[in-house]
């Protein structure tokens, strides 16, 4: 994987759980996990509709390609350039060479 087409900074957002509230409920905040240099490709938008909310809602599918990266997973968040994503896939590029991963924002 070439290091020259990483020209993103991705912030890659865990869970994690930070007190409890007045019912003794866990409180959970998302906090940096990582920050690493990415590739991001655009694969794709699109436009839905919410039945529930009346309104239509675009829908941002991206490829960020990043190192290698291990314990990163499909619960955890991206942050790059102000945006918001949920990862929908994780693969292996080669052997431990790179991590792909597939995020969608909504807006």
């Amino acid at each position: 994987m070439r290091i020259g087409n990483r020209n993103r900074r991705l912030v890659i957002l865990r869970r994690v759980e930070t007190g409890t509230d007045l019912l003794n409920a866990p409180v959970f905040e998302w906090q940096t996990w990582r920050t690493v240099w990415a590739e991001k490709i655009h694969k794709k938008e699109d436009e839905r509709f919410a039945s529930d909310l009346h309104q239509r809602y675009a829908v941002h599918l991206v490829i960020f390609r990043i190192s290698y990266l291990s314990g990163i997973s499909e619960v955890d968040r991206l942050e790059c350039e102000g945006v918001t994503y949920d990862i929908k896939g994780l693969r292996e590029l080669g052997f431990r060479e790179g991590t792909e991963i597939t995020a969608e924002s909504q807006s």
